[in-house]
């Protein structure tokens, strides 16, 4: 009996001492494989492709990025989160770009030297250009207290400072406010935050993007939006042609923002062979002028052509017919109306356009456009050219030709448009052309190019890519005044924003648009840098509770956590004891 037991002992010692030799050959054998998987359906724990891309790409990361992040210390429950979810982010980073990804935690009261942390904190905020910090109110014992918090990172390259990261935006942050949504928000946008670090840090010389400027275009002031966006990646500039034939050499995009006046032919010209040099152009045309004035006062008036000379030969050439019409949608943004009832209605000229699948138009929210007119593809019998639709018309929309009236009238009951019966919907307003394109001068030089001693033509064009968008509102933002000390100042509204903060019963914004990562990712895809245009509009599904059910059945909900556990317990030990009764009553 004692050599059996002796013979077992020894086996389940050479048992245990195989598995632990199989586990640990297992681990030497899979640390030459890498592989996770994500089985979330929003891909929340997954880094999008280009960014996978951009941070293996030994090429541009030739040296170590240190990221000295702020947010560190005694922090509330939803910093903490938004702390430990940056702590995750980079990880999977450095599993990508290995040691050329570091970054460290760095407590700004760290020391008990108060100057010491004063001297970091003016570092770090840096006259208003580094990170701004945020004010916490804690309530401890009844006592309101201040914490300063520094939600941002400072970003070093090559061993210096490039660049500061904003977590979040908010000076002051109340004791009873829910800060959840800002966690999540915030968390959502860490990818995107980090890899457009990356990315400025990383960035040799940057490419020009010029605002076309002297035939009455949008004022910097309208595309402010637009402007700050593209500067952080760009150089930004106007350009006014005025004849100079080497007005566009030191342009990579051209954006033409909502012309109002007619082009020359020989600004034209200057255009058209930019294009055939391989000049990427973004056109945001009105083909329908509306006098919005005339429309404010009198509740009425008539569109008409824009005629700038452009559309009928120069676009057309390229492929694409800008049509003199109006588009209707059921699916509209809100419009005010002054002396209306209702004040803030659905103003049926103001289509939110419906975003087709292509890495320009992936995932971004309705895009809103103004007196938005559609367009056609022409020019077919030239084959040199691919053309993608980007925004349409949702189906339930119609068409007014030229020459529309617009009535405030039409919203009344009676008056709306027949949707259901009379649409035929699915209008495009905005195009992507690629390839080789025809010149529009070919076969009709004018006179006063011919006789330009710097005059050289070229009738066909390298291979590039255009932007054709039936609508200049697209990438223009609201603007506000403001009198101020007795001066007027202004300010420019986010693209994004409903400038009149129509909401949906729970509270949240009925409109949100994606006209600025419509017009970003647009100028990224045409300049060949494709490491935004996925992670910028990458969402995360938000599963949050419902807070009314959350306050009706919070009672019930407690009594069954405290009570169901008890009862359990309470069953567990009546049936251990009749298990322990009936054992030992039969010994």
């Amino acid at each position: 009996m004692a050599a059996t037991q002796k013979s077992k002992s020894k086996t389940d010692v050479i048992n245990f001492l195989g598995l632990i030799a199989i586990v640990i050959l297992l681990n030497y054998v899979f640390s030459f494989f890498f592989g996770r998987f994500d089985l979330t359906e929003d891909k929340r724990h997954s880094l999008s492709p280009n960014t996978i891309a951009m941070l293996e790409d030994e090429s541009r990361l030739t040296d170590r990025i240190l990221f000295k992040i702020y947010l560190e210390g005694d922090l509330p429950a939803d910093m903490k989160k938004i702390r430990n979810a940056i702590q995750e982010k980079l990880d999977e980073f450095i599993v990508y770009a290995g040691d050329n990804i570091q970054y460290e935690f760095i407590n700004p009261d760290g020391t008990d030297d108060e100057e010491f942390n004063m001297a970091v904190k003016q570092s770090l905020y840096d006259k208003g250009r580094g990170i701004i910090p945020c004010d916490l109110e804690i309530i401890e014992s009844g006592a309101a207290e201040i914490k300063t918090i520094w939600p941002g990172a400072v970003v070093e390259y090559k061993g210096m400072t490039v660049d500061h990261i904003q977590f979040f935006n908010k000076r002051t942050i109340f004791a009873q406010e829910n800060t959840r949504d800002l966690a999540d928000h915030t968390i959502n946008n860490l990818e995107y935050m980090f890899i457009s670090a990356v990315r400025r840090a990383t960035a040799g010389d940057k490419q020009t993007v010029s605002f076309l400027q002297g035939q009455g275009e949008l004022m910097p002031m309208q595309t402010e939006h637009i402007r700050m966006g593209l500067s952080r990646y760009y150089l930004m500039n106007d350009v006014v042609i005025n004849g100079r034939l080497d007005a566009l050499d030191n342009t990579d995009a051209l954006i033409v923002a909502a012309p109002t006046q007619r082009f020359t032919e020989k600004d034209k010209y200057v255009i058209d062979q930019y294009i055939m040099n391989g000049g990427k152009v973004l056109w945001f045309v009105d083909p329908m002028f509306v006098d919005r004035d005339t429309l404010f006062y009198t509740g009425e008036t008539y569109s008409g052509s824009s005629n700038l000379n452009i559309e009928k030969d120069m676009i057309y050439k390229y492929g694409v017919r800008m049509n003199t019409n109006l588009i209707l949608d059921d699916d509209c943004a809100p419009l005010y109306i002054p002396a209306h009832p209702l004040g803030i209605v659905d103003w049926y000229y103001y289509p939110k356009l419906q975003r087709e699948d292509h890495p320009i138009t992936k995932n971004i929210d309705p895009v809103k456009a103004e007196y938005a007119s559609s367009i056609d593809f022409v020019n077919e019998e030239y084959r040199g050219i691919e053309k993608t639709v980007l925004l349409k018309s949702s189906f339930k929309s119609l068409i007014y030709k030229a020459r529309a009236r617009v009535n405030y009238s039409i919203i009344d009951e009676g008056q709306r448009p027949n949707f259901d019966d009379g649409g035929q919907g699915d209008y495009p307003v905005a195009v992507l052309l690629e390839g080789i394109f025809p010149s529009a001068f070919e076969n009709r030089i004018p006179e006063a190019l011919a006789s330009d001693p710097d005059f050289k033509a070229k009738f066909k064009s390298d291979s590039t890519k255009m932007l054709v968008v039936a609508d200049g509102d697209i990438i223009r933002n609201e603007v506000d005044s403001v009198l101020k000390d007795g001066k007027m100042s202004y300010r420019s509204a986010p693209l994004h924003v409903d400038v009149y903060g129509v909401m949906n019963p729970n509270g949240t914004p009925k409109n949100i648009y994606g006209n600025r990562d419509f017009v970003l990712n647009a100028i990224d895809y045409m300049l060949d840098d494709y490491s935004l245009i996925d992670v910028r509009t990458k969402t995360i599904t938000l599963r949050i509770l419902d807070t009314e059910k959350i306050g009706k059945e919070k009672e019930f909900w407690r009594l069954v956590n405290i009570l169901v556990p008890l009862f359990l317990i309470s069953v567990l030990g009546f049936v251990q004891f009749v298990i322990r009764k009936r054992k030992f009553a039969r010994t």
